[in-house]
């Protein structure tokens, strides 16, 4: 069972990672919280699963460096 301190920690991490991709808060904000074709849902959604967490942060990897999802 996943407490609601862990998902806020998700988000945290997830949102710090898509700041640290997009360069500011605003864009981050924007980015998580928009559905995203390769995961078939917003970002911000997936924080509730480690595996979710896992598949956003494969992304903005692949955003930041160039690669394919």
């Amino acid at each position: 069972m996943t407490t609601k301190s862990e998902v806020q920690l998700r988000i945290d991490e997830m949102l710090a990672l898509a700041i640290e991709t997009f360069g500011s808060k605003t864009m981050a904000d924007e980015w998580l919280n928009r559905e995203n074709f390769a995961l078939g849902a917003t970002p911000i959604s997936m924080a509730e699963t480690d595996a979710g967490l896992m598949e956003v942060k494969k992304i903005l990897s692949s955003i930041s460096y160039g690669g394919v999802v």
